[in-house]
């Protein structure tokens, strides 16, 4: 859990968020994010490197900051903008591949 934590802190800086969050891991869809509660769901099933969980945080961070569960153009602009958009297209089909 730990891991988890160094890279939520590192995303939170990125996005300039100065809320404070929990990663709690429970058995669902990849990750989602609570935006009253400020918790982060990771899949705790899922077999993925640090690499792909980095991305998981950030993704649900991005709907945090922009207040939104959509996947609009605005949300995968920001993501694209933290990660790189060739690194997003790679872990979106390994994502889809679960990992």
């Amino acid at each position: 859990m730990n891991k988890y934590k160094a890279i939520l802190e590192e995303a939170r800086k990125d996005f300039g968020i100065n809320d404070d969050f929990k990663i709690i891991m429970k058995k669902m869809k990849a990750a989602s994010i609570s935006f009253k509660t400020r918790i982060i769901r990771i899949n705790k099933e899922l077999d993925c490197d640090q690499e792909f969980i980095n991305y998981l945080i950030y993704h649900e961070l991005a709907h945090f900051k922009l207040g939104t569960e959509l996947h609009s153009k605005e949300f995968l602009k920001l993501l694209n903008s933290k990660l790189g958009e060739e690194k997003v297209k790679i872990l979106e089909k390994r994502y889809s591949e679960r990992c």
